[in-house]
């Protein structure tokens, strides 16, 4: 109507008077992903470094994508020309038809109302496709190294597409801004079978003997395979892990779960505990030793730890006076990376890791079943704080100091891995 009057020659401020001004697009999914994702700032903050990009993606869109995920248009430019493919572009065969020349890109101008179950479909097509591009062009480098081919095939990006849209529509649907969620029609595909497993004894300590000898800290990479198989813990929850979570007269560990929500305890080694506390205060925060201090304080410095401080530290860095005495100390709290780069220095030099594809929840399996091997079921979802299920199963919370000794058994020096094996 609006512009079959302006084609009569009407004035948009006549217009504007005859039927309203224009509706502002204050429903869109451009501001509904921005309300969303502030919200979920408040409500889910661990989740909004996951989530976030990929509501983002319904926005921005994915310009510079190409759809096809043959080698040459996944390590680099894609070379087609609009309307054919370049010799050099090998098409897949489930390619849905779609040009190479074609883009998505995304919904941001759609009324949060109009959207479709094949909205987010498609959304969650090309994101899968982008990550399967990803483990095209990775592949393409592993196998000019000769390494073992990856096999994933984008649909983790496919799945956490559909979620974080299931969440935004949720949360659309308490607002009042729409009135169905149209991400709970689009299925989700099948996962890949879990590539986690657990490790023999031999495999362990063949993965830790290689840990230790070929990197330049073998003491952090020797405690950090230690302190994942004796807690069984996940990467987070020993990233996580502070000062304040060793309790040393009870051999106790205070970790945070980042799954549950909840603080958890679980008991350690006596040597486990020990050499935790030796490595904060050697690499730790230190401060210079006041006026009147030893002569053993003035060169080294007083350890600063507080209960917030992390416990594993890479080497710190130390800075010294005219006289050879403490003045400062830069610490290195170690991250992901660290971690990350530790297995990756393992599967090079062992080619067996390589492919099974080793990373950091293999030895929480073999955590796991080296407790089961030695006790129970019941003992191994206790130690991997599995086991809050039931109300019976918080009774059995008072197993812990069974756990304690089953771990002092199996960890302690002189235990053997015959005994850790059983």
């Amino acid at each position: 109507m609006r512009a079959t009057l302006l084609a009569q020659g009407f004035s948009a401020a006549d217009i504007d008077g005859m039927l309203g001004a224009p509706r502002q697009a204050v429903n869109t999914i451009r501001t509904a992903v921005a309300d969303a994702t502030a919200a979920m700032r408040r409500e889910l903050p661990a989740s909004l470094k996951t989530w976030g990009p990929y509501l983002q993606v319904l926005v921005d869109g994915l310009p510079d994508l190409c759809p096809c995920p043959c080698t040459t248009c996944s390590t680099g430019a894609c070379p087609c020309a609009a309307g054919q493919h370049a010799d050099t572009c090998t098409v897949p065969d489930d390619h849905r038809d779609l040009a190479c020349s074609d883009r998505y890109r995304g919904a941001a101008d759609l009324d949060v109302t109009a959207v479709t179950r094949q909205t987010i479909a498609e959304g969650a097509w090309w994101l899968q496709r982008r990550g399967l591009k990803r483990t095209v062009a990775r592949n393409a480098a592993r196998l000019a190294t000769g390494r073992q081919l990856l096999h994933a095939d984008g649909r983790g990006a496919h799945e956490q597409f559909i979620q974080a849209c299931r969440w935004m529509f949720t949360w659309l649907v308490d607002e009042n801004r729409t009135s169905a969620n149209p991400a709970l029609k689009v299925k989700l595909l099948p996962r890949q079978e879990a590539a986690a497993r657990s490790l023999s004894t031999e495999e362990f300590m063949e993965v830790y003997d290689v840990a230790v000898s070929t990197g330049q800290d073998a003491i952090l990479d020797g405690l950090i395979l230690r302190h994942l198989v004796i807690q069984g813990v996940r990467r987070g929850a020993l990233l996580g892990l502070t000062c304040g979570g060793l309790e040393v007269e009870s051999r106790q560990i205070g970790y945070w779960d980042q799954k549950k929500k909840t603080w958890r305890k679980r008991p350690t080694t006596s040597t486990h505990m020990a050499d935790l506390l030796g490595h904060a205060v050697a690499r730790g925060p230190r401060v210079a030793a006041p006026a009147g201090a030893t002569e053993v304080e003035r060169r080294h410095g007083i350890p600063n730890l507080t209960d917030a401080d992390p416990v594993f530290y890479g080497r710190p860095e130390d800075t010294f006076d005219a006289e050879g005495n403490f003045v400062s100390r830069t610490v290195h709290p170690i991250t992901r990376k660290r971690i990350e780069r530790l297995f990756t220095r393992v599967r090079r030099h062992l080619p067996w890791t390589e492919r099974v594809e080793l990373r950091p929840h293999d030895i929480r399996h073999t955590s796991a079943r080296i407790i089961y091997r030695a006790a129970d079921q019941q003992m191994a979802k206790l130690h991997l704080a599995h086991d809050g299920g039931s109300t019976t199963d918080h009774y059995l919370k008072e197993r812990l100091d069974e756990l304690a000794k089953l771990k002092e058994q199996l960890f302690e020096p002189g235990a053997g891995p015959d005994e850790a094996a059983r």
